[in-house]
């Protein structure tokens, strides 16, 4: 019963820390490592928070396939258009396509090249430039290979200060690992990274006003005796 108790609370501080209201509010606390969590009083605004923590601890999880949080999160026709790998010319993948031969280690700023959003993306009104960016951009890899449609707030989101997108295609660089290219696995893998990042970043939609709402009504320190 405690344990199971403290999953469920463990998964309430990931819901709000993943609220952008909430980090916008505690910036300062965030950035030296002591974060002030409301725990709501309001016993299903607290189940509430334990779906959605959930759901972030998943897509955050590498350990784990995600494929059916993303499409919760995003829809099945909104997460297909994310991150595809396509050639330039238009033509299919060949073989030797995969190598990361774009510097994406240390200070190389990689190539994200920034471009409106399509009729073949997926639509940004859905969520808004403030969650996904005001643009999107083809993430690439080589002259001639791309993965297309990474939002800009995807593409430069971090976690724990590191870039997330940018750090795993350095480590992963054809010059880093005895020119090898990307293996099927890799492609596939870091595709469903960027769809990972992006329905993070819309559940935020979702987790402000849970976390508001948590904000309003939550026990005192001195009420979970914890004031001393």
């Amino acid at each position: 019963m405690a344990r199971a108790f403290v999953g469920k609370l463990f998964r309430v501080g990931f819901a709000i820390l993943h609220a952008p209201v909430y980090q916008a509010e505690h910036k300062s606390a965030l950035s030296a490592d002591w974060a002030h969590l409301p725990i709501p009083k309001d016993l299903n605004l607290f189940e509430q928070l334990v779906v959605k923590g959930e759901q972030v601890t998943r897509l955050l999880d590498a350990n784990r396939d995600a494929r059916d949080v993303i499409e919760a999160v995003l829809g099945r026709e909104c997460a297909a258009p994310l991150g595809p790998l396509k050639r330039s010319d238009g033509t299919n993948l060949r073989p030797g396509d995969l190598k990361v031969n774009v510097t994406y280690w240390g200070g190389g700023k990689g190539r994200w090249k920034p471009r409106p959003f399509t009729i073949d993306d997926t639509p940004n009104e859905i969520w808004g430039a403030d969650v996904w960016g005001e643009r999107t951009g083809d993430l690439y890899i080589n002259d001639d290979v791309f993965f297309s449609h990474v939002p800009e707030a995807v593409w430069t989101y971090q976690l724990g200060g590191y870039p997330v997108l940018k750090k795993w295609l350095g480590y992963r660089q054809a010059d880093r690992r005895d020119d090898k290219p990307l293996t099927d696995d890799e492609r596939k893998w870091f595709r469903q990274m960027i769809q990972r990042i992006a329905a993070l970043l819309a559940l935020g939609v979702e987790l402000d006003p849970l976390y508001q709402q948590a904000a309003a009504n939550a026990f005192t320190a001195a009420e979970l005796g914890i004031d001393r």
